[in-house]
C-alpha cells in the first residue's frame, strides 16, 4: 500500500476500455497506432492536464504512473506485434517504449511547460 497522506492523486480513466469496450479482444500498441485513436486519447486527457497543470503551478511534484506492457499506459514498457485479425493465438513482444495514451499525456503536458516523471507502477 502506498502511503498517500498529504499527496493527490488523479486516476486516470483506461482509454482502451472506453474505446473500444469491455469485452476487447488482446491487442497491441501498433494496432491501436492511428491519428483517431491519438486524438481520443488526446481530447480524453485535456481535462486532467489542467488539473495537472494547476497543481505543478502551486508547487506540486508530478508523477505519472504507468501500467507495465500496455500498449496505452505503459510508461516505460508496451506490447507490440500481434496478428491482425482473428487468430487462434495471439503473439506479441514486450519492448522498451511507451504507450499511445502516454505518449499523448507526456507530449500534452510538455507543451504547457509541466515538469514531470513517468514510471511504470
Amino acid at each position: 500500500m502506498v502511503d498517500t497522506k498529504g499527496r493527490n492523486i488523479i486516476q486516470l480513466p483506461c482509454p482502451e476500455l472506453i474505446y473500444l469496450g469491455a469485452s476487447r479482444r488482446e491487442i497491441t500498441r501498433d494496432q491501436l497506432e492511428n491519428p483517431n485513436y491519438r486524438r481520443f486519447c488526446h481530447s480524453l486527457f485535456e481535462p486532467f492536464a489542467d488539473m495537472i497543470e494547476q497543481f505543478y503551478q502551486e508547487g506540486c511534484a508530478i508523477k505519472v504512473l504507468g501500467v507495465p506492457k500496455s500498449p496505452s499506459c505503459g510508461a516505460q514498457t508496451t506490447t507490440v506485434g500481434g496478428p491482425a485479425g482473428r487468430v487462434e493465438t495471439f503473439t506479441h513482444d514486450n519492448v522498451v517504449g511507451t504507450g499511445i495514451f502516454y505518449e499523448e499525456i507526456a507530449e500534452e503536458l510538455t507543451s504547457r511547460g509541466v515538469l514531470f516523471e513517468m514510471v511504470d507502477a
